[in-house]
């Protein structure tokens, strides 16, 4: 029996029951894996029973396993085939002749996102019950091939039908999206829910900012694996899925008031990519603050053109939805990663995960006609290495989590303003192993997958999500291509059903 913070109900614990032995494989152990879900398995003495890696990760693999005393099966896959979306047969053989030998029923998919939809492919086609990082799939070239745009929503079509099936069985298919396992905004969405519930009024607007705060350094737009950009995609499928799928998450609420729930989408996006960075930031900036010589080749590259088909480092994007040709809701999405940073070296740390400068600024606008208004304000000035306790929860905190809510009294009662703190909401429920908020709901998430539930995360709950983000590198591959970056899209009148 372990007691965790129950998903559902705010500032409430539950006792959920786990049968612990059940086998796993974890896909992937790069920097989030080993942060999060090796924390989690350690933290509940719990370890995967098979890791799968590339051969090129092997040592780090095996260095890793030695220093945490660690006696787990490895499968090693070759780098040659990481770009594939169908695992060999070779590999598959070897790998199912694993997963029989260990019993293996769950899977945690934690890999590079370009090798997502091989996997799931594999698991939800033997019966395997998997949970999944985003981005659910990852096409190459996204932002600047219309063709690979649309792939995104062919994949997930292809997934969600593969998965149906399997659901007939009983198996399960989870998107690690921690804000739907947020306290703070699991009360946002009872909040509204209530509201539109009680007064027939939908979500008339939604305002979502985000950024990484994360610097990279001219000739790390060439290298990177962890967040790359020169696959031709970033950001959205970097942080920025958790946003589009925070406002599909909040908007599907409309869904529950028939008469207004939206039958089609127009969407306007525009980017920057690392070619327009190195502009607005160059190299004799570079100069001037590192006092370096560093990035003269990178520099002098760009003339070959390559950079500007590297993928978005931030995206903006403007959305209404409508009913009939009647706006219903407008939505803004300003998705950043060139933004607000603490580096200030250009050397990378062993930790290019959340070491490197990284901070966090996030909030949200949401608008119920004249009747209420929510909002959230989260904004660090420190980096998570940086961690102590602050049990004020103040502005610029590692943890500061803010909710406004603003009434219209007259009509919907409660009160006018109210303020509400994460630490209203929730509390770490070990101060030692505890690393963040986000995290403490990713470990929900967890926890809920390996018992069995599948309450606010379901492979098929992301549609919508999807729907948005195929649509959005649309608009940035037609503003690529010299069109108009304006694209409109339908909604499936069953999404009201989910």
């Amino acid at each position: 029996m372990v007691e965790v913070l129950s998903s559902s109900l705010p500032n409430k614990r539950e006792t959920l029951q786990f049968t612990w032995n059940k086998p796993l494989v974890l896909v992937g152990l790069g920097l989030h894996a080993k942060r999060i879900y090796m924390h989690y398995f350690k933290k509940y003495k719990l370890a995967p029973k098979l890791i799968v890696e590339l051969e090129s990760q092997r040592q780090l693999v095996m260095e890793y396993l030695e220093l945490h005393g660690l006696n787990i099966d490895t499968l090693f896959i070759a780098d040659e085939c990481r770009d594939e979306e169908e695992i060999s047969e070779y590999d598959q053989r070897k790998l199912l002749k694993r997963i029989r030998d260990h019993g293996i029923t769950h899977a945690v998919i934690s890999t590079e996102p370009k090798a997502h939809y091989a996997y799931l492919k594999f698991f939800i086609s033997n019966r395997i019950h998997t949970l999944t990082d985003k981005p659910i799939t990852s096409p190459l070239h996204v932002s600047t091939q219309a063709e690979s745009a649309q792939r995104i929503l062919e994949q997930y079509e292809h997934l969600a039908a593969l998965y149906r099936q399997a659901k007939i069985d009983g198996v399960l298919c989870e998107v690690q999206c921690q804000r739907r396992w947020h306290q703070g905004y699991l009360y946002v969405r009872e909040t509204l829910r209530a509201c539109l519930e009680k007064f027939k009024i939908p979500i008339t607007g939604i305002e979502i900012y985000h950024c990484d705060g994360m610097w990279n350094m001219p000739d790390e737009f060439l290298t990177r694996e962890n967040h790359p950009y020169k696959y031709g995609y970033g950001k959205l499928f970097h942080s920025g899925y958790h946003f589009i799928d925070l406002m599909s998450w909040l908007l599907k609420l409309n869904f529950s008031l028939e008469e207004k729930a939206a039958d089609h989408v127009e969407m306007y996006s525009m980017i920057t990519r690392p070619d327009d960075f190195m502009e607005a930031i160059n190299h004799q900036d570079y100069r001037r603050i590192f006092k370096t010589e560093k990035f003269t080749e990178v520099f002098n590259e760009r003339a070959n053109g390559r950079l500007s088909q590297f993928g978005e480092i931030d995206f903006y994007s403007l959305l209404q939805f409508t009913r009939k040709g009647k706006v219903m809701t407008t939505c803004s999405l300003n998705l950043l990663q060139n933004g607000f940073s603490r580096r200030a070296w250009t050397e990378l740390p062993s930790d290019t995960y959340k070491s490197n400068g990284r901070v966090r600024h996030e909030r949200a606008n949401i608008q119920v006609g004249p009747l209420m208004n929510i909002q959230v304000h989260s904004y660090q000035s420190k980096q998570i290495q940086d961690r102590c306790w602050d049990k004020d929860n103040l502005t610029g905190s590692l943890e500061h989590f803010e909710i406004y809510i603003f009434r219209n009294t007259d009509i919907i009662g409660g009160k006018p303003f109210e303020k509400i703190t994460i630490d209203d909401l929730s509390c770490p429920s070990n101060n030692e192993l505890f690393i963040g908020f986000n995290e403490q709901s990713r470990e929900t998430c967890l926890l809920e997958f390996l018992s069995g539930q599948n309450r606010h995360s379901d492979l098929l709950d992301h549609e919508l999500s999807i729907k948005i983000l195929s649509n959005a590198y649309k608009s940035i591959c037609s503003r690529n291509s010299g069109g108009t970056p304006t694209v409109t899209f339908p909604l499936d009148e069953h999404l009201k059903c989910q």
